[in-house]
């Protein structure tokens, strides 16, 4: 398996007392994804080392925010194309933020990306992305 760890936010009114899980396996980083709420639990990192990790954010309404990186300097988010050109709120790492709904994904897509980050630690070509550029460092 690429991914070495797995760390889930758990928010107890404004403490974040995190979980952080050595070795996952794809049981575990199945129930942190389906255990984000958008209240409590608002994020789950899939880490490789300091520069390559997956974070999956929200859960909310069925809404999630998948980024991958593999330098910490630019970042790819799944994207649904088929999303209006409009905006969602959710929280994520513990802060209600605003984004593009093209990049508010549902679970399923969610879970495939996850689950192909964590064996091969690539993107999943059956999926969409989008590099954000408001992100990459100069």
């Amino acid at each position: 398996m690429f991914v070495l760890d797995l760390s889930v936010e758990k928010w107890v009114g404004n403490r974040n007392e995190s979980d952080f899980i050595e070795n996952p396996d794809w049981n575990q980083i199945e129930a942190a994804i389906r255990e984000l709420d958008g209240k409590s639990k608002t994020l789950v990192t899939l880490g490789v080392d300091d520069e390559a990790y997956m974070t999956i954010g929200g859960g909310e309404s069925g809404n999630y925010v998948v980024s991958v990186t593999f330098n910490n300097m630019s970042f790819h988010n799944l994207v649904d194309l088929s999303k209006p050109d409009a905006t969602e709120k959710l929280v994520i790492g513990g802060q209600e933020g605003i984004y593009p709904a093209k990049i508010c994904v549902d679970l399923l897509p969610c879970l495939l990306a996850a689950r192909t980050f964590t064996e091969s630690g690539k993107l999943d070509t059956l999926l969409s992305w989008q590099e954000d550029e408001s992100l990459v460092a100069v």
